[in-house]
């Protein structure tokens, strides 16, 4: 099992991965985003490949904090293929996640899980996370 960062040949694995976690999209519009994320210091991709074929990926945001002293990490999207659910893929992961964030001095990690996603929540709970219970979202309608 190696953690590393995710390239543009990871693009059709992540695709299946967030299909996994019911989000849909394009090839071509996850290699845009993948650029974008590439392009950023304060962004990342990780993969996490088993005889070089992806079976889960984190990505991950630093973010800086004016009231604190570290930053924030904020990951978006963790997946892992369903043959290898129940293995330490996912908690490999999250390690990752955990020690990349204290490199970049940051003070904490958050993450948003559906309601749904109980299981996922029990995840993160052994992992040491903490419920919010408040968090909002303006969803904005943009013209293309």
């Amino acid at each position: 099992m190696k953690i590393r960062k995710a390239t543009y040949h990871d693009a059709p694995f992540i695709k299946g991965l967030l299909a996994a976690l019911g989000y849909e999209s394009t090839l071509s519009r996850l290699v845009d985003q993948l650029e974008r994320l590439f392009s950023s210091e304060n962004d990342q991709a990780y993969v996490c490949d088993i005889n070089k074929e992806v079976v889960g990926f984190v990505t991950v945001h630093y973010l800086p904090q004016l009231a604190f002293d570290g930053g924030i990490a904020i990951i978006s999207y963790l997946s892992v293929d369903e043959s290898v659910k129940g293995t330490d893929i996912a908690t490999a992961l999250e390690k990752h996640v955990t020690e990349q964030a204290r490199l970049k001095r940051c003070e904490r990690i958050q993450v948003h899980c559906m309601d749904w996603r109980v299981p996922t929540h029990q995840f993160y709970l052994r992992h040491g996370y903490q419920e919010y219970p408040k968090y909002f979202t303006k969803r904005l309608v943009y013209a293309e």
